[in-house]
């Protein structure tokens, strides 16, 4: 546990030399929600555009890990490859977690003292873990990609890869639609939205666990 600890830390360190841009994107961030707040959607708008802004800044600690040879000094200590792999999939997560918490925090706390209210705060709050999903399917593709081509290699298969998927996803879905066209009728979409959050979780903790795997077994093969 000290090891996956000291590890978190390492790549939350490296976040300090990005603070002055951090802080400066936050306040732009906020101008921004501030200007759009008297638009009914903002606070969906605001906390989804804050998860994307910093929920994958966990990708600049891969570069430094790369460009500093980190992994080849850690290698030298008494330290497991699994729990290298480990601590980025938890760096990865708490990074989007973190991001669209603060969005939903910041943007609820802006509209409330422009707006007086929110509307359907319900629904705004699937949507955004829905956003939340999105990111971590993106994010759960591109990391191993990257332990197995690299930061720069890496960047194209991250998003052919993902795109693949999606395409395949939606082939398949029109080829059901076409052997059951009455499949669509039948399916409660505001049933199958309002139990979304149960889904989401399901298919988070499917896309970490699958994505681990891969990645922990791309860098055990790997020569550093």
């Amino acid at each position: 546990m000290n090891t996956i600890k000291g590890l978190l830390l390492k790549d939350l360190y490296v976040f300090r030399n990005f603070k002055g841009n951090i802080i400066f994107s936050i306040f732009m961030f906020i101008f921004l929600i501030i200007i759009g707040s008297m638009r009914r959607d903002i606070f969906t708008i605001g906390s989804i555009l804050f998860l994307f802004f910093f929920g994958m800044n966990s990708i600049s600690s891969f570069s430094y890990d790369e460009n500093a040879l980190s992994d080849k000094y850690l290698l030298s200590l008494p330290i497991r490859r699994k729990d290298i792999v480990l601590s980025k999939y938890l760096f990865v997560f708490l990074d989007s977690f973190i991001s669209i918490l603060g969005g939903i925090v910041i943007s609820f706390i802006i509209t409330i003292l422009v707006r007086g209210k929110i509307d359907n705060i319900g629904d705004s709050l699937r949507i955004c873990i829905l956003a939340f999903t999105s990111v971590s399917f993106l994010m759960c593709a591109n990391v191993p990609c990257i332990y197995k081509w690299g930061v720069e290699k890496g960047r194209m298969q991250s998003v052919i890869i993902p795109a693949l998927f999606i395409f395949l996803i939606g082939i398949f879905g029109s080829l059901l639609l076409l052997v059951f066209p009455g499949l669509y009728l039948n399916v409660n979409l505001l049933y199958l939205f309002k139990i979304s959050p149960y889904i989401c979780l399901g298919l988070n903790i499917i896309f970490y666990i699958v994505s681990y795997l891969i990645s922990y077994k791309i860098f055990l093969k790997k020569a550093i």
